[in-house]
């Protein structure tokens, strides 16, 4: 069977850009740990994204040794995803004439009206993963977010029609992208994330020290954090633990990050609450194997990857039933889901669980486990299979 060649575009952030600053989140941590695990199968694959900075050599390479090639497209500096739109046009030439590739894989629905029109011209597959669907966004977002713009919707929509098969994280996503966007059933698959276990992985038994709450990833309101904030405040006093939130603003957030600090002040709680910025990959992973319990308090994720993460460490997470929560958390096994928002609510689940340590560590234990099933391999299968019948090799 021959080798296939495949790019994997992400326009609209570097896959080499650490994890919780500017707009790098679970996407990034996703498009590298496929992109490895499909180089790990005999996939001959690129990342593809746009240069950032006037000294940004053409071609970097992942941890794991896939080349990251950045592409001239708009000026060479980091720009809002709003002012992205009208340089689509320049990364698509730029995309165009690079050697073919048999398979082109989209991430985010900007990758994907760059690419797109390249496949078609090329007679290669596209392949689509929205990450997260404009849709849904616009009915979980958060009370003062901004909608997402009609003509995301119709990109979203034009590229899940059009595309030769479309990748989502969660059934629910599959449902959303079919009822909302009108795709063909049989064109949308189903591929779970993985975990990187021998980065995400539980602490030595022997302790770490206090506990902490921990959240992590983009500060922005369709996160919630503020959540976290009243959670801790409504804990009994003499019982609260720290609260660590990881992770710098997403461009546009900064006033949002600069009301959590100040209602930590109000609510009395500052003096616990660390606000520790983005971290490295290898930092998060230290952050959450230490951690009591992940807070995942988003108003929508399409799958929670950090979750995931969180259980392979053997860390529980808190969260909601809410879109894809319900699917990376495994109620009793990894985590503990809620029905509602109501810091006392939370407050009463966090001091459930930190009063009893043995039921905590039974939940940690189990949380390990059903980490521990997850693999990129699996995924980057599953994808594999999904490209060769696209690309009919």
């Amino acid at each position: 069977m021959s080798s296939l060649r495949v790019a994997l575009v992400s326009l609209h952030t570097s896959p080499l850009a650490v994890p919780g600053t500017g707009d790098a989140g679970g996407l990034n941590v996703y498009v590298v740990a496929l992109a490895e695990a499909l180089a790990d199968l005999g996939v001959e694959v690129e990342l593809v994204t746009r240069r950032t900075a006037p000294a940004q050599p053409a071609l970097e390479f992942t941890p794991g040794g896939v080349a990251v090639r950045f592409l001239e497209a708009g000026p060479p500096r980091e720009l809002l995803k709003e002012d992205l739109p009208p340089i689509v046009g320049r990364f698509q030439s730029a995309l165009s004439v690079l050697p073919r590739f048999d398979v082109l894989h989209s991430h985010y629905w900007l990758s994907g009206l760059a690419a797109l029109p390249v496949a078609t011209m090329q007679h290669s597959a596209h392949i689509q993963s929205l990450h997260t669907v404009a849709a849904v966004k616009n009915v979980e977002r958060a009370p003062d977010d901004r909608p997402e713009p009609e003509a995301r919707l119709n990109a979203e929509r034009l590229l899940v029609t059009r595309s030769a098969a479309s990748i989502t994280s969660t059934e629910a996503e599959r449902e959303a992208i079919v009822r909302d966007y009108r795709a063909r059933p049989e064109r949308v698959h189903v591929v779970t994330p993985g975990v990187d276990t021998a980065l995400f992985h539980p602490a030595p038994a022997e302790g770490t020290g206090a506990p902490y709450l921990l959240t992590l990833g983009r500060i922005q309101p369709l996160k919630g954090y503020d959540l976290a904030i009243r959670t801790l405040a409504a804990i009994e006093p003499a019982r609260r633990p720290r609260l660590v939130i990881a992770g710098s603003a997403t461009p546009g957030s900064e006033r949002f990050a600069e009301g959590l600090e100040m209602l930590a002040g109000d609510l009395g709680v500052a003096h616990l609450v660390d606000f520790v910025g983005a971290q490295t990959r290898d930092q998060a992973a230290e952050l959450v194997r230490n951690a009591a319990l992940l807070l995942l308090t988003s108003h929508s994720e399409t799958y929670g990857l950090v979750a995931l993460e969180a259980a392979a460490s053997g860390t529980p997470t808190l969260g909601t039933r809410a879109s894809g929560m319900a699917l990376s958390v495994r109620d009793g096994v990894s985590g503990v889901l809620l029905d509602g928002r109501s810091p006392e609510a939370w407050a009463a689940a966090v001091e459930r669980l930190l009063e009893h340590p043995a039921a905590l560590q039974r939940l940690r234990s189990s949380a390990a486990a059903y980490g521990s099933q997850h693999s990129w391999r699996r995924t980057a299968e599953a994808t594999l299979t999904l490209y060769r019948r696209a690309a009919q090799l």
